[in-house]
């Protein structure tokens, strides 16, 4: 297994899907008069984009076999990276398909005369919308290129944070919780829950998947303990969505009821118990 610098690929993948982008953009923005401009045009756009499938070949390449093919979830990783690689490729057929579509200025096979500027404006009228379609497929494949490099980048990023916090956490002790908190957490462990706030009291709320009502003070002190997470990209009013992180799976996991203790049958010993018969 090759060791990397993992966190310089990410910051590889995010140049590499910058330079996807700026291609895009370039591409998007290309005004073609057929003929020998643009040859020159599409050809120059073609040796680019073949150098980045190259670089993202090199990237796969980099992270097959490395350290992070252990960590979970670099197997969908490496697949969508390579879905890049096809993407590139497919953009650069398409660009090249908009060269074929190109009319290029020569003579003609031997034969009876023909109005060449009536031939010419024929060719040209048929090859611009050829060209425009095959430009936007190509942008479409880049576009979907850049996207898939940023997305890798934020995933690798993602997958090697959560691998270190699961290593850490298997490393210490699970959380204990009470038996009210293991309650709350096999709740929202079945399905998640959601918080909301009702505006016209502004009181706080929560329910799990099945709109039971959860007891908040008990979920603050999970979410406080970092058990429970809440999607705070939605406000309070349209609902946040909560889920039992990985710790509060553990300290599931883990956890043993606390029962109270049964009132014990008193077991008197037989002489015992002639002695208080006789005082009766």
């Amino acid at each position: 297994m090759q060791q990397i610098d993992l966190n310089a690929e990410i910051a590889r993948l995010r140049q590499l899907g910058s330079d996807f982008e700026d291609l895009h953009s370039e591409i998007r923005s290309l005004t073609l008069t057929p003929g020998t401009d643009a040859r020159q045009q599409l050809t120059a756009k073609i040796v680019a984009t073949h150098e980045l499938a190259q670089k993202a070949m090199e990237r796969l390449g980099a992270l097959d076999g490395s350290q992070y093919t252990a960590v979970p979830g670099s197997r969908p990783t490496l697949d969508a990276l390579a879905s890049v690689v096809l993407a590139a490729s497919i953009a650069a057929s398409d660009l090249a398909c908009a060269l074929e579509a190109n009319p290029l200025e020569g003579a003609a096979f031997p034969g009876p005369p023909v109005d060449e500027a009536a031939v010419r404006q024929a060719r040209h009228a048929e090859a611009v919308p050829a060209m425009a379609g095959h430009l936007a497929d190509a942008a479409h494949q880049l576009d979907l290129a850049h996207t898939g490099c940023y997305y890798l980048a934020s995933g690798i990023t993602r997958d090697l944070k959560q691998h270190a916090e699961q290593n850490q956490s298997q490393a210490a002790p699970p959380p204990k919780i009470t038996d009210s908190q293991h309650a709350v957490l096999a709740r929202l462990s079945a399905g998640g829950g959601t918080r909301y706030v009702i505006s016209r009291y502004g009181v706080l709320k929560a329910i799990d998947k099945d709109r039971a009502t959860v007891n908040v003070t008990t979920l603050n002190a999970l979410v406080k303990r970092e058990l429970v997470a809440v999607d705070t990209t939605t406000p309070l009013h349209q609902g946040q969505r909560l889920r039992v992180t990985a710790e509060g799976h553990r300290a599931l996991a883990h956890h043993k009821p606390t029962t109270a203790p049964t009132r014990a049958a008193v077991v008197m010993p037989p002489a015992a118990k002639q002695a208080a018969g006789r005082t009766r």
